[in-house]
């Protein structure tokens, strides 16, 4: 079991910078980069041995990918990001002219785009608005139809925070014969997932946020029955029983979720990727998901004393590692936003707010020492 400081000790941006951007994007590792750069020296060296080196990382990868998320590594498919995850499920359904799509109206555009694409087919999809943030089962609830055919949200929303309850959401939907489908780029790493136990039919994350690794990383997880209904809009030969017979046209898929996968692949940032996530899951998620909380709970206090104020108010249970707050003047948000990035801080302008996502490697000191820059910025 890695602990929280042995973890902040393999970030080179720890003491540099106050790095509180992860809903973004993620620093590197000493460690993810090192293993990187030992497999560019395979390829550097021209080891003859590169490709099987980098099949036993992908694999590896695979594996931890499930273990994130309590799947089974036979269910999951490597993605270069969210976004190609979720055509895979897009383009892969049958659709019929009227089936209609669920959407909450402020999703970000990795889990909107593919779907649009299908209203040439006369797919209908259906924008919902949440009051205050709250993206709830009772709002899908109330605009279900009888061709509704598929709703996908995110786990925790980009531009609040609000974490989805999605198990109550999976058990209407399965209540309806609809598909549910979660991009979960800002849980995956920060927040326990077991996929079985949520009903989880389709799951699409990329890997440089939460789980820290390399861009162009990610992973797609699918059940046994969904994978059955999709057909593939892409083909090719990673995606078969014996990927390096090549000669043999005749060959079947994969009867595992990596019949979604085409050719060579991103190796190198796969490599870095089985590091960071092998790190994750060292340190444990219920870990990371409590430390996170008390770090946002911490800024969430001391922001009392200061002129800014949450945006959201929602539930313990509805809380994530991302917390959105405003200056009392909201026309101030800009300045703040550019002060702290002179005082070398990671942030982001979402939404007309500032958001806040720490991750386990942060630490109370430097979530006072956040406070204090705004202070002096207010």
């Amino acid at each position: 079991m890695m602990t929280q400081s042995e973890f902040r000790a393999c970030f080179d941006v720890a003491g540099e910078r106050l790095f509180f951007n992860h809903a973004a994007y993620a620093p590197l590792s000493k460690p993810v980069v090192e293993a990187m750069n030992g497999f560019f020296l395979h390829r550097q060296q021209g080891n003859s041995k590169a490709w099987a080196i980098a099949e036993k990382h992908v694999e590896g990868l695979r594996s931890n990918y499930g273990g994130l998320v309590g799947a089974p590594a036979s269910r999951i498919a490597h993605m270069a990001n969210t976004v190609t995850g979720v055509n895979v499920l897009a383009n892969g359904l049958d659709w019929k002219p009227g089936d209609h799509i669920l959407l909450y109206a402020e999703e970000f555009p990795s889990n909107v785009m593919p779907f649009l694409n299908l209203q040439e087919k006369g797919v209908e999809v259906e924008f919902l608005e949440a009051k205050d943030g709250r993206v709830t089962p009772e709002i899908f609830e109330a605009a279900i139809r009888p061709k509704t055919k598929l709703i996908s949200i995110s786990s925790v929303q980009y531009l609040t925070g609000y974490r989805a309850d999605m198990k109550s959401i999976s058990n209407l939907c399965h209540s309806h014969n609809i598909l549910f489908a979660v991009d979960a780029i800002q849980s995956t790493g920060v927040i326990p997932t077991d996929v079985i136990d949520l009903g989880v039919d389709f799951m699409a994350v990329g890997g440089h946020k939460w789980m820290m690794s390399p861009l162009g990383t990610g992973f797609l997880y699918l059940t046994e029955e969904l994978q059955s209904r999709l057909k593939l809009a892409y083909r090719g030969y990673m995606g078969h029983v014996n990927p390096m017979d090549f000669g043999n046209f005749t060959q079947d898929l994969s009867p595992d979720a990596r019949r979604f996968e085409l050719g060579a692949f991103n190796a190198g940032g796969m490599v870095g990727a089985e590091k960071a996530t092998e790190m994750l899951l060292d340190c444990g998620i219920d870990n990371i998901y409590h430390h996170v909380q008390s770090l946002v709970k911490l800024f969430k206090t001391g922001l009392n004393d200061l002129p800014y104020e949450p945006i959201y108010h929602f539930e313990d249970s509805e809380l994530s590692g991302i917390f959105m707050f405003t200056h009392q003047d909201a026309a101030k948000n800009e300045a703040v936003f550019d002060g702290l990035t002179a005082a070398k801080v990671n942030f982001s302008l979402r939404g007309g707010g500032l958001r806040f996502s720490p991750h386990y490697y942060n630490t109370e000191e430097e979530v006072e020492q956040l406070l204090q820059i705004l202070k002096e910025l207010s």
